[in-house]
């Protein structure tokens, strides 16, 4: 049995103690005020109850979350819950507006809490995954989406239609942002990497491979020295400063 902890015409709070979750239902969001009040409320109840389980039904939010809205809630709820290291897994129903969905789930790609949502369409999907213990992370999408390729004769442009669950949504969007954003690191670094001699590439793959100078010395029948002053060419022909920038490289490989 629910316990009712908050509740106006916009917003609601419950808890459930046999499940230890807290459960906020946005019944009307289209506004900033209104999704600023709702956070806040929720974090005065959180606080007193510091629940196992989160669980947000945003099934009716139509409020498009702007970038500093996201860093705020970022700032404000999630990072300082996480720190908690009370709550383990957040669900959340998703909503008709898809906007509004991916600005929620922006929240947590972008920001410094560990926690990932697990996106439903169904409240029974989402409770059944947040009281298996066995399970921390997000579910993955159950199945592959439907793509269907057509060719746009008036425009000579290919189109592309992807159909997929409602809840998968995020998941995908995700994995399409990162493509975009290798897509922009490989053409705007290409020259970079051209200036590369073959012995450098091959150096440049060893080292992202996590081999050490010894090694690639070795395999390469060259000194240890030679090895380092190709690390330090290869840094500065790519304008690298550490092993991270440097790993980035490997798309080229």
């Amino acid at each position: 049995m629910s316990q009712n902890l908050y509740k106006t015409d916009k917003f609601s709070i419950e808890y459930i103690p046999a499940v230890d979750i807290l459960k906020g239902s946005f019944l009307k969001c289209s506004t900033s005020d209104e999704y600023v009040s709702a956070i806040k409320a929720f974090k005065e109840v959180y606080e007193r109850v510091l629940p196992r389980y989160t669980f947000w039904d945003n099934t009716r939010f139509k409020h498009i979350i702007t970038p500093g809205e996201q860093q705020w809630t970022d700032d404000f709820l999630n990072y300082p819950g996480a720190q908690k290291g009370v709550t383990k897994k957040v669900g959340i129903l998703v909503s008709q507006d898809l906007l509004a969905m991916l600005s929620v789930y922006e929240i947590f790609e972008a920001g410094r809490a560990p926690l990932r949502p697990g996106f439903f369409a169904h409240e029974a999907q989402a409770l059944e995954w947040l009281t298996k213990k066995e399970e921390s992370t997000a579910p993955l999408p159950d199945k592959d989406p439907a793509i269907a390729v057509g060719w746009n004769a008036e425009k000579a442009k290919v189109v592309i239609q992807v159909e997929m669950e409602a809840q998968d949504l995020p998941y995908y969007i995700s994995r399409f942002r990162r493509f975009l954003n290798d897509h922009d690191f490989l053409k705007k670094n290409l020259p970079l990497f051209q200036e590369l001699t073959r012995q450098e590439r091959k150096i440049l793959s060893m080292i992202i491979d996590g081999q050490q100078n010894g090694k690639i010395a070795e395999r390469l029948f060259i000194s240890c020295e030679t090895v380092k002053t190709h690390r330090k060419n290869i840094m500065r022909k790519l304008d690298c400063s550490s092993f991270r920038e440097l790993a980035r490289f490997g798309l080229f490989l």
